[in-house]
């Protein structure tokens, strides 16, 4: 009984660790996940628009994250980390727009992604993607929001699956492959 009872005190401290507040002062403040409110895209503590840090735990990613607000929206560097405090992503808003460089890893510590996004949150420069042994998935490039220059993405296996490029809104090049019938080895 003494340990279940000690296991059942370890996963709710664990829980508050995760769900901690802090404010200006540094002092902290425990609040449950029922007490903030996402409305119109703003996060509201106690009916006012909050400002702060959010711990926040995932356990079904076996994450947490650490978020900054600012009157309700997120503000700043954002970033998850794994059970094991490796950063898992990292990721920079200005008044909830999406700016700057972000950066993801895998579990192994390989690069995910990396996004370029301008001020106004649209994705300008380098999209890149990796796949978890490494492999790259896709690096397209964008010019405010709209893809400007070569584009590419690959299968797990290496396998090229799109290059195309593209000017003045034009794609030329080799969009997508995809199989136009499926083959029966019993009728070959």
């Amino acid at each position: 009984m003494r340990v279940h009872n000690l296991i059942l005190v370890l996963l709710i401290s664990c829980f508050l660790i995760f769900h901690n507040i802090e404010n200006k002062n540094n002092l902290i403040y425990e609040y449950s996940r029922d007490d903030f409110v996402i409305k119109n895209g703003f996060l509201f503590l106690n009916k006012k628009k909050y400002s702060g840090k959010l711990n926040r735990y995932d356990s079904v990613n076996l994450t947490y994250t650490i978020t900054k607000y600012c009157r309700g929206k997120k503000n700043g560097k954002e970033i998850v980390k794994y059970e094991n405090n490796t950063v898992a992503e990292e990721r920079f808003y200005t008044k909830g727009v999406k700016t700057g460089i972000h950066r993801g890893w895998w579990r192994n510590g390989l690069q995910k992604f990396e996004y370029h996004f301008n001020a106004s949150g649209i994705y300008n420069g380098k999209v890149k993607e990796w796949y978890f042994n490494g492999q790259k998935a896709s690096i397209f490039n964008f010019v405010n929001g709209k893809e400007d220059g070569c584009q590419r993405s690959w299968g797990f296996n290496g396998e090229i699956k799109a290059n195309y490029s593209v000017k003045d809104g034009q794609r030329y090049g080799m969009i997508g492959r995809k199989e136009c019938y499926t083959r029966n080895k019993i009728n070959e």
